[in-house]
């Protein structure tokens, strides 16, 4: 039997509250009662909804700008139910606190809430839960599978994000729940001292690379760049105060979409990095939130080996 777990705890206030945290994610603004909605909505879902290297490993980067090149192959339109999250300029999202983890060390099912620019609910992302799946949080701990259903606001499932068993390198896939093809996937490289991912996208029967990281060991910035070194997409961890990152499991991230999105993490940032002048079609977007979830598990739950999350 599978069942999603979307209730929110009683501590949901509080997680929502915390994601005033936030420090300037993609140009976001403060959420407040916002994102306290978002809570209230997320906990109204019905818990029954189903429904490698560059140019070195031979992979060509997709980094054009014709028109032409959102259409051909595109599985992802305006229509689909996932559109009007992907279509965003950029994402907040919250992933809530697991109270059994912090308590006992109980491994829960991850949820997490997206949020658009103006810290308004767009949707949601809850693990699927299985006894297998239970099992394998306690057993296996960071190396462990995982499928994430993406949601609309209305709970209605749209896009899958499946993770299988890894013992080094993780990657995730993303799926159209509509049709049940494959969108693209992401691949973490491993390096002993790098934070390294490769993006594809679906092109036909093959898998096309549009997008690579390569960071330092302890970045908590991702930014996706393409063959030419210009940052089309970027995942950025925030900062959400020393006790939330020491003691909880609470998760506060901000991904880009476009160069827009892109120019006012910059500007707020203070730093500047080659900016690519497209932007991504919606096959790579739904790429790109898969991504921010392969680094949220890889790099900050508090049962990855790197630290808390």
């Amino acid at each position: 039997m599978l069942v999603l777990s979307v209730g929110f705890s009683g501590v949901a206030d509080g997680v929502f509250a915390g994601s005033e945290l936030l420090l300037g994610a993609c140009g976001c603004s403060s959420v407040g009662g916002a994102a306290k909605s978002a809570s209230n909505e997320l906990a109204k879902v019905d818990s029954g909804c189903h429904k490698d290297t560059l140019s070195e490993s031979g992979a060509e980067l997709d980094g054009s700008s014709d028109d032409s090149d959102s259409l051909d192959g595109q599985i992802l339109e305006s229509n689909h139910g996932a559109g009007a999250i992907l279509e965003l300029s950029s994402l907040r999202v919250t992933r809530q606190l697991e109270m059994l983890n912090i308590l006992v060390g109980f491994e829960q099912a991850n949820r997490y809430a997206l949020m658009d620019p103006q810290g308004n609910p767009a949707g949601f992302m809850v693990e699927e839960q299985t006894w297998s799946s239970i099992f394998g949080r306690q057993l296996y701990g960071m190396h462990r599978p995982f499928k994430i259903i993406v949601m609309d606001l209305n709970g209605n499932p749209c896009l899958r994000i499946s993770r299988p068993f890894s013992f080094i390198n993780s990657w995730v896939s993303v799926e159209n729940l509509e049709n049940g093809q494959i969108i693209g996937e992401s691949h973490q490289e491993w390096h002993i001292w790098r934070r390294c991912y490769n993006l594809f996208a679906s092109q036909g029967s093959d898998m096309s690379q549009f997008a690579r990281v390569d960071m330092p060991f302890l970045s908590w910035e991702f930014p996706m760049a393409d063959e030419q070194g210009q940052t089309v997409a970027g995942v950025y961890r925030d900062f959400s105060g020393i006790g939330m990152e020491l003691f909880t499991d609470y998760g506060l991230y901000g991904v880009c979409f476009d160069s827009a999105s892109l120019r006012q993490r910059q500007a707020a940032s203070g730093t500047l990095i080659p900016l690519a002048d497209y932007d991504l079609d919606l096959d790579k977007r739904a790429v790109v939130l898969a991504a921010a979830v392969s680094i949220d598990f890889d790099y900050f739950s508090r049962h990855s080996h790197f630290g808390p999350g």
